[in-house]
């Protein structure tokens, strides 16, 4: 096979994987992600990395939503192909695992398995999510100016109600003070 049609299954193969593990939230395979798109295929930098899923929390929909961006950078010779094929990837598999899942959680609603399953897993979502912070936080440029956004919104997160499109919109307007 080409390498072109190597490195599209690679993408197709590696999306899927992560649709499917992808459950409690996309921000759970963001360490994965990074893995497999930064360091194991090489399709972007960690710092590309960083600032596509910077783009993906800015527009709406899943976090996951920058698939698509790491998919355009992985095929150069056809980027738009490369997107899409992320994208299907990225949220096929686990769209059609959790029609499935639907049907079986109403018809057992009055188990208590569900409450089990769901306080089991809780843990391990936060778990995922921690670890997902620190991934990004990885890609991000080392300065002081960083350092002092990252903690002041950090307290802003927990501390206001502030959405955070507007957190990041703001410290994108100081992060480009701060390059001047």
């Amino acid at each position: 096979m080409s390498g072109f049609a190597d490195n599209l299954l690679h993408l197709l193969w590696t999306f899927a994987q992560l649709s499917v593990l992808g459950f409690g939230g996309g921000k759970g395979i963001i360490p994965q992600m990074h893995y497999d798109a930064v360091t194991r295929y090489q399709w972007v930098t960690s710092q590309q990395f960083t600032q596509f899923y910077t783009i993906g929390k800015l527009v709406p929909g899943p976090t996951t939503i920058f698939a698509a961006l790491v998919g355009y950078a992985a095929i150069p010779g056809r980027p738009l192909l490369g997107a899409t094929v992320a994208t299907i990837a990225m949220f096929v598999p686990s769209s059609a695992i959790m029609v499935a899942f639907d049907a079986l959680w109403v018809r057992f609603q009055a188990s208590p398995w569900r409450v089990i399953i769901a306080q089991g897993l809780a843990p391990a979502i936060v778990g995922l999510v921690w670890s997902s912070v620190w991934t990004i936080a990885r890609g991000v440029a080392v300065s002081w100016v960083a350092y002092a956004v990252a903690a002041v919104v950090t307290v802003l997160m927990l501390r206001t109600k502030l959405s955070t499109p507007v957190l990041i919109l703001l410290s994108g307007v100081v992060g480009v003070a701060a390059l001047r």
